[in-house]
Formats: C-alpha cells, structure tokens, sequence
C-alpha cells in the first residue's frame, strides 16, 4: 500500500475509531502492559479530553494501519523538569485542569499494524506530530520512548542500553533510532515511566508458571525483570528514554 493514499484523522473527527486504535496498541504490546496502573486507570480519559491528538492513519479501504496517542503538557524545557513517565504524564493531564497555552506535546504511543510495518506510517505520524505543535506547542513534542529490542536485553541498564551503538556508529534500537534520525535528541531516563503492581498469583497466571519465592524474574516481553516481593505482589517498573523533537523539522 503506498502512503500517498493513506489518510490522516483523529478520535475528535472520527471516534468510531476508538476501538481499534485500543486493539492496535494491544498487538504492539505485552498483555501485562494494559493491567492498571496509575497511567493505564486514566488512559481513556486522555481520549475523552484530547481527542484531537489522537491520530489515526487508515488505507484506502478505510482499515486503521497506524496510530499515535498524545496530549498537551506544560514543560519548562529542562530535563530535570521531565515527568515521571507515562503515568506522570496521564495523572497530570487526566486530574487537572489543562494547560491553557501548552508548552509541549507529549507522545504516549505510536502504534503501526503488524502487516503495515516497516512501510514508513510511524515515521509519518511523528511528522505530522511536529507539524502541529509547531503551532500550538512552542517547546516541540516530548516522548517517553519505548526501546523496541531491549526486552531482548532485560539485564542491562537502560542507561547503557540506549548508549549502544552499531558499527555503522548509528544506535542501536530500531525505535529509538528512528526518532534520532528524525532530529530528536535525548533528553535523560524515566526509570519509573509505568509501574504495574499486581499480586503473584495474577503473575504466575500470565507466566504459566509458579514464582514460589522473591526476587528478580524474567518476564517475556519486559523491558527489565519482575520483581516479586515479600508481601505476595510483583513489581513490572518499565524504564523508557526520554527525547525531544523540535516542534519543526530542522531545515
């Protein structure tokens, strides 16, 4: 399918949609990663109050092939004034007031159809994030990044991790690549983006398997291990890279 014939909307021009962009995220996601969290309770109130940073990109036939969820923030523009992640971010825009002029857009999710990968959409839709916030969002577009190959590598820090380089002196995970690429920088880590905690039977349910005692434990799909604890809960606390993208494109 060529992208001259996809078409860009959103949830506040077609909220039919609102169904599949959910599904979308959850065949780019463990399943674990839509249990309740402090960010995962409020997430569709980010879609009854920001409707318009939905994007959605569909085929010709109508079919979704890609989205990008967001919304506005305030940002000062420091690093150190970064949220706490994910969940920093949905609690303060879903529980207060939102921002009257927005500093900045923050990209919670870009999400591409298995069968329409590799075809370019997520870099479209990042574009077309930038494009607007050139408008209404001075500061550009900030996004708690989700490094694609890291559950390969639970072990490592995600400090490291993102580090890594490639022969070729480019990095070393796809998406966190990508976003390089297209003139982001990196900005620091939010080592607490999404905290699920759950009790261990809920766990061994998901694993197939029993977690008879504490500790760390790997956890397919994971950007870092489980950790269970004393009390009978287990811990998933997911790391992302925090970038920045310019509002604009550089010339």
């Amino acid at each position: 399918m060529s992208v001259s014939v996809l078409t860009l909307t959103d949830l506040s021009r077609d909220p039919w949609l609102l169904p599949g962009v959910d599904a979308l995220i959850g065949a780019n996601m463990p399943a674990f990663m839509s249990w309740e969290s402090p960010g995962n309770w409020r997430w569709h109130g980010m879609y009854d109050r920001y409707p318009a940073h939905q994007l959605c990109l569909l085929d010709g036939d109508g079919r979704l092939v890609a989205a990008a969820n967001g919304l506005p923030v305030r940002w000062d523009g420091l690093a150190l004034s970064l949220p706490s992640g994910s969940d920093g971010v949905l609690v303060e825009a879903v529980d207060h007031d939102p921002p009257g002029r927005p500093d900045a857009v923050c990209m919670l999710s870009v999400s591409v159809d298995p069968a329409h990968r590799a075809a370019g959409h997520a870099e479209r839709l990042l574009t077309e994030v930038r494009r607007r916030a050139a408008g209404t969002a001075p500061r550009g577009v900030i996004i708690p990044v989700r490094p694609t190959r890291k559950p390969r590598y639970p072990l490592i820090p995600i400090a490291e991790y993102a580090a890594w380089r490639r022969p070729d002196g480019r990095c070393f995970d796809p998406w966190l690549r990508t976003h390089l690429e297209l003139g982001a920088r990196q900005l620091g880590i939010a080592e607490h983006s999404l905290v699920i905690r759950q009790p261990v039977p809920r766990w061994e349910e998901f694993l197939g398997h029993p977690l008879p005692g504490p500790g760390d434990h790997p956890l397919p799909g994971g950007l870092v291990p489980l950790r269970v604890t004393e009390d009978g809960h287990g811990t998933y606390a997911e790391p992302n890279v925090w970038v920045h993208h310019p509002a604009a494109p550089a010339p």
